[in-house]
């Protein structure tokens, strides 16, 4: 019995899962040479997860405008205020890539070519832009060498909180190209601490039912 009471509570603990995605469509100018006032927008997700979702999986998709992909800093903010840098200025010579760092990748961004980022990306996007112009649709992985982060993954985000005000915010560090944000879809998994009322009532009538036998059969 005792044992059927820790399977009980393992599995109560294990609530429903969701797997929702969030776009926003905000055709947002990217002022040139300018990062301190960056093309800004946020998904808020917290009348979808409530409280008690945490993450289970993140990524990004942007459809982006702009002539010099190797101008741009691209940062995702979740609602707890961690930074992930998808993109710090591809191409650019390292270590110093703000602005003043020499040109980086020179490829065009167009929004009718997406770019999914996530750990799953066949690149890094510190590569972003260098395969020719414009930039093809395609997947890359976080620029864990961006000189702007809290951390280097989207597994980092993993057991944060779900709901509540995603940022992206998309920076311009030379001059001379512009663009837009013109939309950017937020990918999340997400799994809820509190089981559902079905599934709960069902297995504990079963171990209930268990239970009783084997007393009945002790006797």
């Amino acid at each position: 019995m005792r044992f059927a009471l820790i399977v009980l509570g393992s599995i109560l603990l294990a609530g429903p899962a969701a797997a929702i995605s969030f776009t926003s469509t905000p055709s947002v100018a990217i002022s040139d040479n300018d990062p301190g006032a960056p093309a800004v927008d946020t998904i808020d997700t917290a009348t979808t997860f409530s409280p008690d979702f945490t993450i289970t999986s993140v990524s990004v998709e942007v459809s982006i405008n702009h002539t010099w992909v190797g101008d741009l800093a691209i940062i995702l903010r979740s609602p707890g205020g961690v930074e992930l840098q998808l993109v710090a200025r591809a191409g650019a010579t390292h270590p110093d890539e703000g602005q003043g760092a020499p040109f980086g990748n020179g490829a065009n961004l167009i929004a009718a070519n997406p770019i999914l980022f996530s750990d799953a990306g066949t690149a890094s996007a510190e590569t972003l832009g260098s395969g020719g112009s414009p930039i093809p649709a395609g997947s890359f992985t976080a620029d864990a060498d961006g000189w702007s982060t809290d951390i280097t993954a989207f597994a980092d985000y993993v057991g944060d909180l779900a709901g509540g005000i995603w940022t992206l915010e998309v920076g311009d560090y030379a001059g001379f190209d512009t663009g837009t944000l013109e939309s950017w879809t937020l990918n999340l998994d997400a799994i809820s601490s509190i089981p559902e009322p079905s599934t709960g009532l069902l297995v504990l009538a079963g171990l209930v039912g268990f239970s009783a036998r084997r007393r009945r059969e002790l006797r």
